[in-house]
């Protein structure tokens, strides 16, 4: 190699190095916002139910016995254990994605509450 292919060498290394900086200090992608569910996780498909049952723990414990005896129009139970997207913590209750559905769940339903 001659003196003008190993400037051009070191050049377009230097004009990487910029670039790997950046891409290291970019904010944490969506995958990194992945968490897991209990097994048999009491989960709703409507934010407005899921809400309701939020606010009421003795609600809340009946709700799931129900689901857990037959499925309802909003609730069901979530076998097994998964692990989702999570796009939103919402005080006694999370929004996540699974299987690119919108759902919720509540926080004693998490393995690692958040």
């Amino acid at each position: 190699m001659n003196l003008c292919s190993l400037r051009l060498i070191s050049a377009c290394t230097l004009s990487v190095i910029p670039a790997i900086v950046f891409a290291n200090n970019e904010p944490a992608s969506p995958a990194e916002n992945v968490i897991q569910l209990q097994h048999s996780a009491h989960v709703c498909n409507d934010e407005q139910e899921t809400q309701r049952l939020a606010a009421n723990d003795h609600l809340r414990e009946m709700a799931k016995a129900l689901v857990e005896f037959k499925a309802t129009k909003y609730c069901f139970i979530l076998q097994p254990s998964h692990l989702v997207q999570l796009l939103e913590h919402r005080g006694n209750y999370i929004k996540f994605s699974l299987d690119n559905k919108v759902l919720y769940t509540f926080t004693e339903h998490l393995v690692s509450p958040q």
